[in-house]
């Protein structure tokens, strides 16, 4: 059903960029390693930054072997629905939903999205977003989730933009830079 590399659609920024919304593939091995460690790098230069947890540190070439072999595996056995976004080959963001293991919660998903702060408020999440939808729903799934900072506008209208509702707070879930942030839960039927 999600095969490595099919393409879910193209779009064009309105600085004109071509973005392409795919299925990962064994090919973005390398590409993947420059995305998550420029978001490590993201995290640590920017005190304010909207990322949620995670991107703790850099991640070696092998980690992301493992990561992209289980995940391929993954989407393959259906568990996983995966979208990213490239610019002319370069992987700019990455989402996936993951369906719940256990057999009476294989009807819902979690879905997981981060996008490069280049291009955050542009549209790409909102349009990765209706993608992991419109995927899940043929799926099978039944439900949705997504968590991140609370303080996220740009995620957060994202989501509210795909029909997800506010589901609930988690108090001081992120200890980051001496600070709390509270955790925010959306959810959606589909």
């Amino acid at each position: 059903m999600f095969e490595a590399g099919h393409v879910y659609k193209r779009f064009t920024l309105a600085n004109g960029e071509k973005v392409t919304l795919r299925v990962l593939r064994w090919e973005d091995l390398d590409g993947l390693l420059m995305f998550i460690n420029s978001l490590v790098e993201e995290k640590r230069g920017d005190t304010e930054s909207s990322l949620y947890t995670g991107f703790d540190r850099k991640v070696t070439r092998e980690e992301e072997v493992e990561w992209l072999v289980q995940t391929l595996v993954a989407i393959e056995g259906e568990n996983v629905i995966n979208v990213v976004a490239d610019i002319n080959g370069k992987i700019i963001a990455n989402g996936d939903v993951t369906r719940g293991s256990y057999k009476d919660t294989r009807h819902h998903g979690h879905l997981g999205l981060t996008v490069i702060s280049k291009y955050r408020g542009q549209g790409i999440g909102r349009r990765m977003i209706e993608t992991l939808v419109r995927e899940s729903r043929r799926a099978g799934l039944r439900a949705l989730d997504a968590e991140f900072l609370a303080d996220n506008e740009t995620a957060r209208r994202a989501y509210e933009k795909a029909s997800f509702k506010q589901a609930g707070i988690i108090p001081h879930k992120v200890f980051r830079n001496g600070r709390y942030f509270d955790g925010l839960i959306m959810a959606r039927e589909l």
